[in-house]
């Protein structure tokens, strides 16, 4: 075959734009391969040369980032929102009467969600190992963003009786679904696409889009609640931030249309059936991996969501100044979170972690009893160590989970692994830590489950193989 006038080689460069055409579903390459005369040749050449360099920009780690975290900013965003309002929708959308029992049911609707996420998982884990990374992280988004604005034009129970509630929890399990998938992949192709000497950093990034999406949520709730007041909030203003959710899903879409496939997806090496060959071949992984997120789960749903509550309640403080330290916490971790992932690149992901595990197991009961006794002081101390614990566990998570599953079933046996765990210890946290306050009369007991968990994960670490150093599987 004749590229250019008097050449029977093809370019040296059109090798790797053929990989890229492949991925893209481009096809100007079949073009160039029917091209009979050497002005089409030519014509059609440069043009694969103009394609190659606009797929290396959408290849910019600038681009990756953006595309990836904003589907966790979303589903952070939503949370964020609906535990902002919880007090409110347990008036909207359930028979009015006993204000606890209502509460009970709008968290029991929050609940769905969890119920569902170990199947999205494993639904959008095949599809990620199965179809491409990309094709899998747009579709999640799409079926993430369409419960979240739903939510906002559901009716209350006025207005269909019990048909809202009915809707309310069915929205809940469609995203739950969605959002079983969409870290996970996120997570594996941040990984995947980063250089081999940065994977803990890029990975990181997962972590700071739910951050990120936390803080939106609150301070969008906290915005509209200031700005319209109590009656208008109630009536139609919590309404606006979930409609806004279009916006975060617009950008979203946009983003991943344009990103290059994973080159980790490969898929004339792909398995029918992955999940089936994750647990045959990697089970021992998957047990590792399901122990060490444990501290995850029970530290990040103690640390972000529960301890709020926690702190207001303490003698002398207010629910007013419990959010200011939260968001405060949450700001820095948007620091902390990357420069631990970059810590990893440089020492290890395993003495990151170790350090952190070993600094809940050791300090967990010793700062909740100083949270009750302690000064102002003693609270912002013990909450600043809390959040460096927290950013030196999450941090090097991504890298670390991602790495030890090989490519062709990585997406499956993650997600699976990750939304089982979730669903068990994270979702259950704050109620769990309730009843063991309340039945034990014991307001440190968020502190002896943190070192209990910890002490599980620290072992797990120590069985899982150190992987900064190696190349992906």
């Amino acid at each position: 075959m004749r590229f250019l006038p008097g050449k029977a080689e093809k370019p040296p460069a059109l090798s790797l734009e053929t990989d890229f055409c492949k991925n893209q579903g481009n096809t100007s390459l079949s073009r160039v391969h029917r091209a009979a005369t050497p002005e089409s040749s030519s014509r059609h050449f440069r043009r694969a040369m103009t394609d190659s360099a606009s797929l290396k920009k959408s290849l910019s780690p600038g681009t990756v980032l953006a595309a990836n975290i904003v589907g966790n900013v979303l589903e952070w965003y939503d949370f964020a929102l609906y535990g902002s309002f919880a007090t409110l929708f347990a008036r909207v959308f359930f028979p009015p009467g006993n204000g606890y029992l209502s509460l009970l049911e709008t968290f029991g609707a929050f609940a769905a969600g969890y119920v569902s996420r170990p199947v999205g998982g494993l639904l959008f884990g095949h599809a990620g190992d199965t179809r491409g990374r990309k094709r899998a992280l747009i579709f999640s988004i799409l079926l993430m963003s369409v419960p979240t604005v739903l939510v906002g034009l559901l009716p209350g129970y006025r207005e269909a009786g019990i048909l809202s509630p009915v809707l309310l929890v069915l929205l809940r399990i469609l995203q739950g679904l969605a959002i079983g998938g969409e870290f996970s992949l996120v997570m594996s192709f941040l990984v995947e696409t980063a250089p081999s000497h940065k994977r803990g950093y890029h990975g990181s990034w997962a972590l700071v889009g739910v951050v990120a999406g936390i803080l939106l949520g609150t301070l969008s709730a906290l915005s509209v609640s200031m700005v319209l007041g109590p009656e208008r909030l109630a009536s139609w203003g919590w309404r606006i931030p979930f409609l806004a959710g279009l916006l975060l899903t617009g950008a979203g879409l946009f983003l991943r249309r344009h990103l290059p496939e994973s080159p980790a997806f490969r898929p004339e090496e792909r398995d029918t059936s992955p999940f089936l060959s994750a647990v045959r071949g990697h089970g021992r992984e998957m047990a590792k991996g399901f122990g060490f997120l444990v501290t995850n789960s029970i530290a990040f749903y103690t640390i972000v969501i529960y301890q709020p509550a926690f702190l207001a309640g303490l003698p002398g403080s207010t629910l007013e100044k419990a959010l200011t330290v939260q968001v405060l916490g949450l700001v820095a971790l948007l620091f902390l979170v990357p420069l631990a992932g970059h810590l990893s690149d440089r020492i290890g992901r395993k003495p990151v972690t170790l350090l952190s595990a070993t600094g809940f197991f050791l300090l967990s009961p010793f700062l909740y009893r100083t949270f009750v006794g302690g000064s102002a002081e003693a609270l912002l101390t013990g909450e600043a160590v809390f959040l460096l614990l927290l950013a030196l566990y999450i941090g090097p998570l991504p890298s670390l989970l991602t790495e030890i599953f090989p490519s062709n079933v990585r997406c499956s046996a993650l997600s699976v692994t990750y939304n089982v765990n979730l669903a068990l210890f994270g979702g259950t946290t704050p109620l769990f830590v309730t009843w063991l306050s309340h039945h034990f009369h014991d307001r440190t007991a968020a502190g002896d489950l943190l070192s209990v968990a910890a002490l599980v994960s620290f072992f797990s670490i120590l069985l899982l193989d150190e992987t900064r150093f190696s190349p992906l599987p």
